[in-house]
Order: C-alpha cells, then sequence, then structure tokens
C-alpha cells in the first residue's frame, strides 16, 4: 500500500519563504524574524537586526568632539 500525501505533515524539508536583508541567509517558516519598515523585508536573530539598524541609522560611531564631530 502506497503511502498518500497527508496535508498535516510537517514537510521533510524547511520551506523557504524570504532572504534575510542583511545576510542575504534563507529564512524558513517558523523563524523568528524582525519586519523591516523601510521595505517589507526580514531580517533574522538579533545580530542580523542590529547590523542592518545600525548601517541604516547611524553614520558614525565614536567620540564627540567640541566641533561636533565623531571620532
Amino acid at each position: 500500500m502506497s503511502r498518500g500525501l497527508d496535508r498535516f505533515e510537517e514537510p521533510a524539508e524547511p520551506i523557504t519563504v524570504a532572504h534575510c536583508a542583511w545576510c542575504g541567509r534563507e529564512i524558513y517558516v517558523g523563524t523568528e524574524v524582525k519586519r523591516l519598515d523601510d521595505g517589507g523585508g526580514f531580517v533574522h536573530g538579533e545580530e542580523c537586526a542590529k547590523d542592518y539598524a545600525f548601517e541604516r541609522v547611524y553614520d558614525a560611531e565614536g567620540t564627540i568632539t567640541a566641533q561636533c564631530d565623531v571620532e
């Protein structure tokens, strides 16, 4: 007797639904993500989210001078 497909059975391979906007790795069904408000993409993991946000929000990092430069 051949076994039919069970629509309630989990697929053998994870289903890729997106790619991380930061690192480009695949995002699978069930992966915890953060959705981006600047284009509808997704990032996964705290490290990808932090790096993605840092690149887009800040333009410098360091110590401020009396002339308001960042060194």
